[in-house]
């Protein structure tokens, strides 16, 4: 008898503890993206934010992407005020940021050139990442920083896919701090049809990214709107 008493009540507080960390409706009112060429959405229709806008219907979403923005670029605007107040309001930051640092540094020195930097640039990135996150959290305690993992475009008939695989998940060891949460778009690689070239996604890679990004806030506790769960 006692047993079965206390079974039950180890129940009931587990059920009380589970209906108090469900997921609470976040009224998202305004999206700001920031970063890169993905994250402005390169040879498309609007890229991601066309897919927010769709999902967010209330919500005002603000697509800062820069084509060839690197995080140097990025901690740069930061630090020189640029999109302070729209900052200041946002409820969900998106970033997209990061593919131009090892990009630029293939491009001026080739494999081994980068492979010889990885170390430096991977710490380097970390520290950028760090002040961008802190920057954004300083002038908005309440928003939800969302980033998305580096993914491998390149085709694994590539000689050096497997090792590009390995340098991408080093990287994305980088990403991510407390109040920021990472979606893994690494999943995207995988799929040969959702490439407008070598590293841009086209249309139907936008809505894929998109849905990750919907499955990461679930996932996450955050309620979206009922009509797009």
């Amino acid at each position: 008898m006692g047993r079965n008493f206390r079974s039950s009540a180890l129940y009931q507080k587990a059920l009380r503890r589970k209906r108090h960390n469900a997921a609470k409706p976040r009224h998202i009112k305004k999206i700001i993206i920031l970063g890169d060429s993905v994250a402005y959405g390169y040879g498309t229709k609007g890229g991601i934010a066309r897919h927010l806008k769709d999902s967010f219907t209330d919500s005002e979403v603000l697509n800062f992407g820069i084509n060839g923005l690197t995080s140097d670029g990025l901690v740069e605007r930061l630090r020189a005020d640029h999109w302070q107040a729209e900052l200041a309001q946002a409820d969900l930051v998106l970033l997209n940021i990061g593919g131009n640092d090892l990009l630029r540094q293939y491009r001026n020195g080739g494999a081994s050139e980068l492979i010889r930097q990885f170390a430096s640039l991977k710490k380097k990135y970390r520290r950028n990442l760090l002040e961008i996150y802190g920057t954004i959290q300083k002038g908005n305690e309440r928003v939800l920083i969302v980033q998305n993992s580096l993914y491998n475009s390149m085709k694994k008939e590539v000689q050096y896919f497997g090792f590009t695989q390995l340098l991408f998940r080093m990287w994305n060891s980088a990403i991510g701090a407390k109040g920021v949460i990472v979606t893994n778009t690494r999943k995207m690689g995988k799929l040969p049809s959702i490439w407008l070239d070598s590293i841009h996604p086209n249309e139907e890679g936008y809505a894929i990214m998109h849905q990750l990004l919907l499955e990461t806030l679930q996932t996450t506790g955050i309620a979206l709107p009922k009509e797009r769960r």
